[in-house]
């Protein structure tokens, strides 16, 4: 009896963390002219890794001017960005490909302390 009661806590705590951000990791998918995630929060003073995927059959950029990030990601590629946020505050993040900021591609990042 204590067996599938382990199990089935171990299984509730597993599926607990599952679409949350692993410390300040995360990943941030394009697709169809848009961000899958309009928010992304991290805490303060440690770095952040992004594993940006453009699951899109064209080009994709990825910008936060307030770090002076400024990549671009092929079609269907899958990109790795690391930086650190020091201070907490919200920093807009758009793509900066041609028209795709004005078609409502962009988003916030939620630096919390």
């Amino acid at each position: 009896m204590k067996r599938p009661f382990s199990f089935l806590l171990l299984l509730i705590l597993l599926l607990a963390g599952c679409g949350r951000a692993q410390g300040n990791e995360t990943t941030l998918s394009m697709k169809n002219m848009q961000f899958l995630q309009s928010e992304l929060h991290v805490k303060a003073g440690q770095p952040v890794t992004l594993h940006l995927v453009n699951q899109d059959g064209y080009t994709h950029a990825f910008d936060i001017d307030a770090f002076d990030i400024h990549t671009q990601l092929a079609a269907n590629e899958t990109l790795q960005v690391t930086f650190t946020a020091d201070e907490p505050g919200r920093f807009p993040f758009y793509c900066g490909s041609p028209g795709h900021e004005a078609a409502g591609m962009m988003g916030t990042l939620i630096v919390e302390q």
